[in-house]
């Protein structure tokens, strides 16, 4: 993951893999037969872990706005500071215009954001938002989150952004929510 990340899909060789790992280009091959299958195999494990959705699932069953916004805040920040790597991996090959992104962007954020949207368009109706488009504010709420990861991790600018990732979620949560509450209501 080290190696794409580093330099793209293209930018990478096996023998750039089998040295970061400590093999041989023949055994890398042994358990991957292509660099293309090795990529697949990051891809496949990322989409099986859970998906995000899943952690706030009973908070958007009962409506809890902060939960849900909060939860997916926190996991999206934190599954990138944990794992940097993979944003950059998606980034290099979404740039390159190889299909290997479109896999994870399919299955997982797409979803995402349709879930978002959904829970936005379910709220307003229930007049606890007021009538924004859902898709444009399910693609804001996500927005601030990746301005703040792509700046920090493919940029390194964490200087620019030295907030804790609570602090952040926290602060996005608040200025979302307090501008699509119906009547400008706020938490405070």
């Amino acid at each position: 993951m080290d190696c794409f990340a580093a330099r793209g899909f293209r930018g990478t060789t096996t023998r750039d893999i089998a040295a970061r790992v400590g093999l041989t280009e023949a055994a890398l091959y042994r358990h991957f037969p292509s660099k293309e299958a090795l990529y697949a195999a990051i891809v496949e494990q990322k989409m099986a872990a859970p998906e995000w959705m899943e952690l706030v699932a009973a908070a958007s069953a009962a409506g809890d706005d902060r939960a849900v916004f909060g939860g997916l805040a926190h996991a999206l920040l934190g599954s990138v500071e944990d794992d940097p790597s993979f944003l950059r991996i998606l980034l290099y090959t979404a740039l390159e215009g190889h299909e290997r992104a479109k896999p994870f962007f399919d299955t997982r954020v797409r979803r995402l954001r349709e879930f978002l949207a959904q829970y936005i368009a379910r709220r307003t109706r229930e007049g606890a938002f007021r009538a924004i488009d859902p898709v444009l504010g399910a693609r804001a709420f996500l927005g601030m989150i990746m301005d703040f990861v792509i700046v920090r991790e493919v940029f390194q600018q964490r200087d620019a952004y030295p907030h804790a990732r609570e602090q952040a979620a926290e602060v996005f949560v608040d200025l979302f929510l307090d501008g699509i509450r119906s009547g400008g209501a706020s938490r405070d």
